[in-house]
């Protein structure tokens, strides 16, 4: 008996043609709702700015030209400068390679050239504070692609809920356009008995307002079916005569994960702190790297030679080797030490904060699955109120067949069983919102739609 009572609910919806599973509407949704152009352009900025932080490795070029004539005593000095450096990542050291030739008017122009490494070993040791920023920005990309899904799968759980919306109404007005067409045999009996004088005027002004109202809920029914129909249409850009779901609200959901412990140890807003502690952890280190002495071995190579034009000024090369060591150290430290003690106390908020997102995140969870769990019963409740007002319409019916009843009491039963029905139905959309709410809350919905 359920089973059929669940396959004439649903029948109004698997008939259509066009209809869309909420499957199908959530990948048309990700092609064409200019949400997803933002979050896609939002990627791309991104990515573009995390390549940007990444330019600290990359080769830094210059070049110089300089022409000065001096009247007075009519020399012309030229000089040009080209240098590049390039911070090594492995290492943390620094490469600069530079030339340069001069003219100065008065004696032959000479060219130099010379190629400097300069390696840290206590303060910045490995390029710990050179590649502060990069690290960073690592961190911070990882986060920003974590938002932007989190981002995607709340639009996905409000836009799940209105295709929902527009399966409720598709059963509703199936369900209230029965109804008028009931009320339209009462009416008719009604008028019958009064032009037999069998009923009284207030009966039958009785049963032209139920018509009346009757069809007003109807028209409000197809009006919010109509409003749904264009707004999801929308969404997608296609024409809302087609706008159709293909959604069974009666079906049954299978076992939820509540083991709350892993859903919030697993959710993207925990992670999201995890990533700012990175950050902060990682700033940490950088900060108490630079209450370090600075100690840097210097390597550099020299080639200097002059000649009458440029390239002759390569010629006779004279080639030096430099080898040294700076030592620098800090007395106090005060600034580094602050910014240590300020990291630590961000440090220690952010796990407090964390402690609190976890209860309150596990609350939630333990709430919504409390709520579906009610909401079953509930629902469970007006199915069997629902089966209970069938099998009553069925007993009318064949209670008039054996002409133990009249028409009349038919069709009032069969408007209880359709009352008993819509209720139901509004019930088991509750439901199947509630179990969005919980996929959504507990980051499951984007891969329970794929």
């Amino acid at each position: 008996m359920r089973k059929s009572l669940i396959a004439i609910l649903c029948l109004g919806t698997s008939a259509q043609i066009y209809a869309l599973t909420l499957s199908e509407y959530s990948e048309k949704l990700t092609q064409e709702h200019p949400f997803y152009s933002q979050l896609s352009l939002s990627e791309e900025a991104n990515q573009i700015a995390h390549q940007v932080s990444q330019l600290l490795y990359d080769w830094n070029a210059q070049i110089g030209i300089n022409d000065n004539y001096t009247s007075s005593s009519s020399l012309n000095n030229a000089r040009v400068e080209l240098s590049t450096q390039k911070a090594i990542e492995e290492t943390g050291g620094s490469l600069s390679i530079k030339h340069s030739w001069n003219d100065n008017g008065l004696t032959q122009p000479t060219s130099l050239t010379s190629v400097t490494y300069s390696q840290p070993f206590l303060q910045n040791q490995g390029g710990i504070n050179t590649s502060l920023s990069a690290d960073l920005a690592n961190i911070d990309l990882e986060s920003k692609q974590l938002s932007l899904i989190e981002q995607s799968e709340n639009f996905l759980a409000s836009k799940s809920k209105k295709f929902i919306d527009l399966a409720l109404a598709q059963q509703k007005v199936a369900i209230v356009g029965e109804n008028l067409a009931l009320s339209e045999q009462q009416l008719s009996i009604a008028t019958e008995k009064y032009a037999q004088s069998i009923l009284s005027e207030s009966s039958l002004l009785q049963e032209q307002d139920n018509f009346i109202r009757a069809k007003q809920q109807l028209l409000q029914a197809e009006q919010e079916l109509d409003s749904i129909k264009k707004e999801l249409a929308s969404w997608i850009n296609v024409d809302p005569q087609v706008m159709v779901a293909e959604f069974n609200i009666f079906q049954e959901q299978t076992a939820l994960d509540t083991n709350t412990q892993s859903l919030v140890a697993g959710s993207r807003a925990i992670q999201q702190l995890d990533f700012d502690r990175q950050k902060l952890q990682r700033q940490l280190i950088s900060n108490q790297n630079k209450l370090e002495p600075s100690l840097n071995l210097n390597i550099g190579l020299t080639s200097q030679g002059s000649g009458n034009g440029y390239f002759d000024s390569f010629s006779n090369q004279n080639t030096s080797f430099e080898v040294g060591l700076n030592f620098t150290y800090a007395f106090g430290n005060t600034r580094e030490q602050l910014d240590i003690e300020r990291t630590e106390n961000s440090l220690a908020q952010l796990d407090s904060r964390r402690r609190e997102s976890e209860t309150n995140l596990a609350q939630q969870i333990n709430a919504q699955i409390s709520r579906i769990d009610l909401l079953q019963q509930l629902t469970q409740i007006s199915l069997e109120l629902s089966l209970l007002a069938n099998d009553k319409a069925a007993e009318a019916q064949k209670q008039y067949n054996n002409a133990k009843s009249q028409k009349s009491n038919v069709i009032t039963a069969q408007k209880n069983a359709n009352t008993a029905k819509l209720s139901y139905t509004q019930a088991a959309a509750n439901l199947q919102k509630s179990i969005i709410d919980y996929f959504s809350l507990s980051d499951q919905l984007v891969n329970t739609l794929n």
